[in-house]
């Protein structure tokens, strides 16, 4: 289902746009809401279910936020901390607008986390109700018995006779009736910009969970920086969880407040498919969307014996692009009927991609934007969209945003601070970390280090979390020991560099070390044995450790056969493969 609009219908709507922007700042989440019901009768949110979609306007939505915001209010949940535990959905976009524009604080959590963890942070973020979808009802009863705070739950869709348990739609049936008897609570609450809107809690990969309080005015600042920097699309497809900043904040806010049509992505493995049937203007996305991408394309063009002909016409392609000349829409267009006929913007976060992937898609047509951010700053810091000469800068500062590089070395590297509108204001109930987080004059110690091209714009070298430290006193960041072996390396899908144990007779000595994802069926390795496989990957490694200084050469190789364990954002999590790989040393080297 594509909702087509006409040339008529778009320049209407692009006017609206216009006029809803140029009312002001945005202050809060809740002037998004009152702005956008401008929209009317404009399709808001589409979303399949049994398989089949179906659409929602701009005012359904709109009547349904106030009737669940209403209803809570009647069960003396206005204003108070209220979790969401369920995959995306239209009614998981409900809960949350009903929460934080009748002055509450939305909590929304991991769903990929394990029960007893999901209770705890609903626990730890103070909610006194829970909206979960059917997957989770015993996550929720398990909570009911854990924190007796905990006064209601909210099912997400379906009929509902648990104890406790309620639907949303018969939330929303209480609010009606509330709404019906003159009650406004919902409506007339007061929303300051610097009230808190929602606690996201951090990985907790490296240590225990951090509750980020982003206020109003850090999501409002954060969607008008979009907005800035990126006209908005007409529509957005939402793949990413909900529940993180970079989804719910840069594609969910601004697609409500202008008015893009979301379609919502219902499964990881329909993704390609659901392009083609929904055909979005725009997405978020991570670097495995990319990568399948990617794949997919260059695939079929071998499989067709046509890949040679597209690198011909991709170079012939990038000298007209450089003195102005775009024909990739002509050229090829056969790609881009995969994708409803045009080549969709995405946006791609939430870690590093890959060069070629982003230089190979920007070449084609594909506009890739790419980035740093973190949930911290509500998420974006930096924007880059020039992908197909700088694959891996991740640009210059995001309009509501600033940085900069704190005490660099020799080549330039320091860790990044920020500041800005869209900054959070700490950690919730937790003054020591926020105090750890911030300089004495303000600014933002991200943990991440980067350095500055000379253009300005910014390059991520590593998490100080991860930074190795070797014994000889050398620091290296393991994502550079990574991008130079993905380079060099086109068939490995993931790499994963650390520390590692090499012995020569008694003794132990400390070397880099990487494992790496490749599938048996790449054509790298047609006729292969595993260990033919191993032995050509070793190889090629070592072949990329030439021109490498010696401490970041990589000594001991690992191979996977099959990929590696990943958090709900598709992140590797870095620490289970070390887990699983490394060798622990028997004596101090």
């Amino acid at each position: 289902m594509h909702i087509e609009l006409t040339k008529k219908e778009i320049r209407a709507l692009k006017k609206l746009r216009h006029e809803i922007h140029m009312m002001g700042p945005l202050g809060t989440i809740k002037d998004m809401f009152t702005r956008s019901e401008a929209f009317g009768d404009n399709v808001a949110v589409v979303e399949k279910i049994k398989k089949q979609p179906v659409a929602y306007t701009v005012k359904e939505f709109h009547d349904k936020v106030r009737e669940v915001g209403t209803g809570l209010y009647a069960l003396g949940l206005g204003g108070k901390h209220i979790s969401i535990v369920s995959e995306n959905s239209y009614n998981w976009i409900v809960a949350f607008f009903a929460i934080v524009c009748g002055g509450g604080v939305a909590v929304p959590i991991d769903k990929e986390l394990p029960d007893k963890d999901i209770s705890m942070l609903i626990t730890k973020g103070d909610a006194e109700a829970v909206f979960v979808s059917r997957t989770y009802i015993d996550t929720a009863k398990l909570h009911l018995t854990n924190d007796d705070r905990c006064k209601n739950v909210f099912l997400m869709s379906g009929k509902c006779d648990e104890d406790k348990f309620m639907t949303i739609d018969a939330l929303a049936e209480i609010g009606r009736e509330e709404l019906k008897k003159g009650n406004r609570a919902f409506i007339d609450a007061v929303v300051e910009k610097d009230d808190l809107a929602a606690i996201l809690f951090t990985s907790g990969t490296t240590g225990t969970n951090k509750g980020v309080m982003l206020s109003h005015y850090n999501f409002a600042s954060n969607v008008e920086g979009v907005i800035d920097f990126l006209s908005p699309e007409l529509s957005t497809m939402s793949i990413l969880p909900m529940n993180h900043a970079y989804e719910l904040s840069c594609s969910v806010m601004t697609a409500i407040y202008m008015n893009g049509i979301i379609y919502i992505n219902d499964s990881l493995k329909n993704i390609l498919p659901n392009i083609n049937e929904f055909r979005p203007n725009a997405m978020a996305v991570v670097p495995l969307v990319l990568e399948a991408i990617y794949n997919g394309i260059w695939t079929k063009a071998e499989a067709r014996g046509k890949a040679d002909i597209m690198r011909k016409m991709v170079k012939i392609s990038n000298k007209l692009l450089d003195i102005g000349i775009d024909i990739r829409p002509i050229v090829f267009k056969q790609i881009a009927e995969n994708f409803g006929g045009q080549f969709p913007t995405m946006s791609c976060g939430g870690a590093p991609a890959r060069a070629d992937h982003i230089k190979s898609l920007s070449e084609l047509g594909f506009n890739i934007i790419g980035g740093y951010g973190m949930t911290e700053a509500s998420p974006t810091v930096t924007l880059h969209n020039n992908g197909r000469k700088k694959p891996l800068s991740a640009g210059k500062a995001f309009p509501r945003a600033q940085f900069k590089i704190d005490n660099p070395d020799e080549e330039g590297i320091g860790e990044i601070l920020l500041k800005g509108d869209n900054i959070t204001k700490g950690y919730y109930k937790d003054p020591e970390a926020t105090a750890a987080s911030f300089t004495e004059d303000g600014w933002f110690r991200s943990g991440d280090y980067g350095r500055l091209d000379e253009d300005g714009e910014l390059y991520i070298t590593g998490r100080k979390k991860f930074i190795i430290i070797l014994p000889n006193g050398e620091n290296i960041f393991p994502e550079t020991v990574e991008s130079n072996i993905m380079e060099c390396l086109l068939y490995a899908h993931e790499v994963v560099a650390f520390e590692d144990v090499v012995k020569f007779g008694e003794k132990e000595n400390i070397v880099m070390a990487a494992a790496i994802y490749v599938e048996k069926e790449d054509p790298a390795f047609a006729g292969m044995t595993e260990e033919q496989i191993f032995a050509k990957v070793k190889a090629d490694v070592a072949e990329s450790n030439k021109g490498q200084p010696a401490y970041r050469k990589v000594q001991n190789v690992y191979v996977s056969f099959s990929e590696f364990e990943k958090s709900s954002t598709r992140k590797v999590i870095r620490q289970k493969v070390i887990d699983t790989y490394a060798t622990k040393p028997t004596v101090n080297a």
